[in-house]
């Protein structure tokens, strides 16, 4: 029934109807309502032709239908919905009571129309069409065919919806026996475990198998089936990919320098080298090793500790090193706690994989050992990211490398205080060295002296003064030609040279001695 509205009322302007054919009796309902819309379409051509007009169905199924690809339709519905595209329709759904005119017009039928068997063969062609370009071989579809005939479920749908299939009603349809949903086959319950083996035939994964299996077929729970069919497959689960990564489990931060320090060996350039690093402040410690043993790794680890301190906690791999019973006995007797990485995962030892990483980078870039030292210097006084340098949050200090830098910031808020202390301990020094100690006289260029031996203590070898170097240090010209260089204790005025000035000379050499001192 066509409608128009005028004002506020819904006027008919054209009626018709026609019967189905016998073929168009097997439809499914929601084919047979689609083919209703078409034909209400078609016949009322030069009334809807260019304009857009609304069809109003009770069939909600066919609403959404509408949006859907054509790919995903039914293939009946695909050749319907094609022959409808050249209108601008819009499908709206009402409430079956509300629709009494045109309910009560499809049981008075006009005898006068004929059936519409050019469009029915149309349909049908294009439905035969379809089914023979589907990647599926005759024989297999003769097999599909043969078995959906054969299972109860399949039967069963054919005359009604079972549970299974509710969700997808609207894209079922049966052609040559065989039940599809939209272009794909509706496979038996008898045929499904054959299927998920040709499915996983080329043990593709999980997501690759179920995009194989959209194409052309479909059951009720298919994606759990090949979900399942994948995961117990041993073949598989052998050759599986490595896993996800699981969430980062970072070691906690310590509170104090050295209270943690992970260490780790690598090798470089032909030689074995230890790396230790304090978790506080990225301060490493690098050390050569003549052997890769235990009692090696210990003693430079000894030396490390007498350095900066015992940490209560001690991080590294599972190496032979670390796994003896020589390292047990060190770490109990030291008193720190040795705790491991999982084997073949150096990722949980990351800060001194990272080091090692590092300090392999400085060599590579030093062309000796001293420039790789010098690297490690600079580094260590480079601040990170907090701002603060790995030798400033270890010492508390700030450390002098090559660049110039101003003495303030070379000196910790302790000095003072250690300076004032120190000043205090050597003027009692000096207070008791002074009790039994005096003052000897000044020697000067060209004045002859006699050189105490060290080894046999006597005055045996003469020389020449030939300059003052430091205070109370001399360079003397022996006989031989030989220059050694003597402290004023070492050395005894000749008789000939003695100085007749003694005031002057005890004087002078009081003079460089407080020079000396403030110095």
């Amino acid at each position: 029934m066509l409608l128009q509205q005028h004002e506020e009322q819904w006027l008919p302007v054209a009626y018709a109807s026609r019967a189905l054919t016998s073929a168009e009796t097997r439809y499914a309902q929601i084919e047979k309502e689609l083919l209703a819309s078409m034909y209400a379409c078609e016949r009322f051509h030069q009334y809807v032709y260019g304009q857009t007009f609304e069809v109003e169905t009770d069939h909600k199924p066919l609403v959404s239908i509408m949006s859907k690809p054509l790919n995903d339709c039914p293939v009946r519905i695909q050749r319907m919905l094609i022959r409808l595209q050249k209108y601008d329709v819009h499908m709206i759904y009402t409430k079956g009571k509300y629709m009494y005119t045109a309910d009560t017009l499809s049981r008075a039928v006009d005898k006068e129309e004929h059936e519409d068997l050019e469009k029915s063969l149309d349909i049908q062609a294009y439905v035969d069409m379809v089914m023979t370009s589907l990647p599926v071989s005759a024989d297999r579809s003769e097999q599909i065919k043969i078995e959906t005939n054969t299972d109860e479920v399949m039967n069963e749908l054919k005359s009604t919806k079972i549970q299974d299939y509710w969700n997808c009603r609207g894209e079922l349809t049966v052609v040559d026996d065989i039940v599809m949903k939209g272009s794909k086959y509706a496979i038996p319950s008898s045929l499904r475990k054959q299927m998920l083996q040709k499915i996983h035939e080329g043990h593709l994964g999980e997501v690759k198998c179920k995009r194989r299996a959209r194409e052309v077929m479909y059951w009720p729970r298919i994606n759990q089936d090949i979900s399942q069919t994948t995961a117990s497959c041993e073949q598989c689960r052998i050759y599986r990919p490595k896993q996800q990564a699981e969430p980062l489990l970072a070691h906690p931060a310590p509170h104090r320098p050295y209270y943690k320090v992970g260490t780790d060996l690598f090798d470089f350039d032909g030689k074995s080298y230890i790396v230790v690093t304090d978790y506080f402040s990225n301060y490493p410690e690098v050390g050569l090793l003549q052997t890769t043993s235990s009692k090696a790794v210990i003693a430079y680890l000894k030396t490390v500790f007498a350095w900066h301190g015992v940490p209560c906690e001690l991080f590294s791999d599972n190496g032979p090193q670390f796994s003896s019973c020589e390292f047990a006995t060190f770490a109990k007797e030291w008193g720190f706690q040795h705790s491991t990485s999982s084997p073949i995962y150096p990722k949980s030892n990351g800060l001194a994989e990272s080091s090692v990483k590092i300090i392999k980078t400085l060599m590579k870039k030093a062309q000796d050992r001293e420039d790789f030292q010098k690297s490690l210097l600079i580094y260590r006084s480079t601040p990170l990211q907090n701002g603060m340098s790995p030798a400033q949050m270890l010492m508390g200090r700030r450390i002098r490398s090559n660049l110039p830098v101003n003495e303030d910031l070379l000196t910790p808020k302790t000095a003072p205080k250690v300076k004032e202390a120190k000043d205090g301990q050597k003027m009692k020094q000096k207070q008791l060295h002074d009790r039994k100690a005096r003052h000897l006289p000044s020697l000067k260029p060209g004045d002859k002296v006699r050189l105490r031996d060290i080894t046999t203590g006597t005055w045996r070898h003469q020389g020449q003064v030939k300059e003052e170097v430091a205070p109370r240090s001399y360079r003397i010209q022996m006989e031989g030609g030989v220059s050694l260089r003597r402290n004023r204790v070492d050395l005894q005025l000749h008789p000939e040279g003695k100085d007749t000035e003694p005031q002057k000379t005890v004087q002078q050499d009081m003079e460089k001695s407080t020079e000396s001192a403030n110095r």
